[in-house]
């Protein structure tokens, strides 16, 4: 057995979902989930002997799908994947948006929104 797939083996029983509550938009607002949006990490285990193993996340509804070598970059993707998501589309008048994308922002508002960094600090 190689060293990879021994990674593979330990690093899959260790896998548990996510859950995020708020990602930080800017230095003055944070996006606010009504409910914890919950994501499942899956390992991509390598392709050839000695090969690195990667930690991916797909939600395709939201248009997330992140990839990372460690759960914390992993998790780093995730949260840069929704601001880029939210800057790109959400805060887009909707007639600058192609229908699709239209989709995509209704569902955004649906489960969270933006509130001023005080108004997340003080709860």
């Amino acid at each position: 057995m190689s060293y990879a797939t021994e990674s593979y083996t330990t690093e899959s029983a260790t896998l548990a979902p996510f859950e995020i509550w708020e990602v930080m938009l800017d230095d003055y607002s944070t996006i606010k989930f009504n409910e914890p949006l919950i994501v499942e990490p899956e390992i991509l285990p390598p392709e050839e002997p000695g090969d690195r193993t990667y930690f991916t996340v797909d939600v395709p509804e939201l248009d997330i799908s992140a990839v990372g070598i460690s759960l914390e970059e992993l998790m780093s993707c995730v949260r840069s994947d929704i601001r880029m998501i939210w800057k790109n589309c959400v805060r887009k008048d909707d007639a600058c948006l192609t229908p699709n994308n239209r989709m995509f922002k209704q569902r955004w508002l649906s489960i969270a929104e933006v509130l001023p960094m005080w108004e997340v600090a003080d709860e």
